[in-house]
């Protein structure tokens, strides 16, 4: 019997919620990070495999309770997560670190997806993974119309992010960044 593959979304009742519900349809049982019942539970239900979805209420500005909460779903599945997709504010620079300390223990190879702001790409932070992980980085931009800019949906980050797991891209902008001055204020 094969194992049942697993993912750990942080991010995913906002702007990786089809991301959520795209990995249901890969066979992923997916965990979703939240601060949200309600929001978790309207999400889940639009999917077509809501029994697929699973509830991690935390918030990830507490590093102890998302260590906790990470160490109870490992214990349940019996293994670290197969894939991370993690969308994490500034704010929680400790969330991050305490998820990868926690799947470290994984001897298996793994996927990190790490979504950031755009401009997170003109600081270049050096994220350090175990050995096992392939480490996979997305840069959220905007959309440039002829003088007008905008950021980008919802839908066209989640597009985005699954296009990236699906052609396995190392490094991507979504949308671009350039040229910057022209961004959305």
């Amino acid at each position: 019997m094969s194992k049942k593959l697993f993912a750990f979304v942080i991010g995913g009742t906002g702007m990786l919620e089809s991301v959520c519900h795209w990995l249901t349809e890969e066979g992923y049982d997916v965990y979703v990070v939240h601060r949200d019942r309600t929001k978790f539970e309207a999400m889940r239900l639009r999917g077509k495999h809501p029994d697929k979805l699973y509830s991690v209420a935390v918030d990830y500005h507490d590093d102890e309770a998302l260590q906790i909460k990470l160490q109870e779903i490992i214990k349940i599945k019996g293994n670290c997560p197969d894939l991370i997709v993690s969308w994490i504010h500034n704010s929680a620079p400790n969330a991050l670190p305490t998820i990868l300390k926690e799947v470290s223990k994984r001897k298996e190879p793994w996927k990190l997806i790490h979504v950031q702001g755009s401009s997170s790409f003109f600081v270049k932070e050096n994220t350090s993974v175990p050995e096992p992980c392939e480490y996979r980085r997305v840069y959220l931009g905007f959309v440039l119309d002829n003088e007008n800019s905008r950021w980008l949906t919802h839908e066209e980050i989640a597009n985005g992010v699954i296009k990236v797991i699906k052609q396995d891209y190392r490094e991507t902008v979504i949308g671009t960044l350039k040229p910057w001055n022209k961004r959305p204020s």
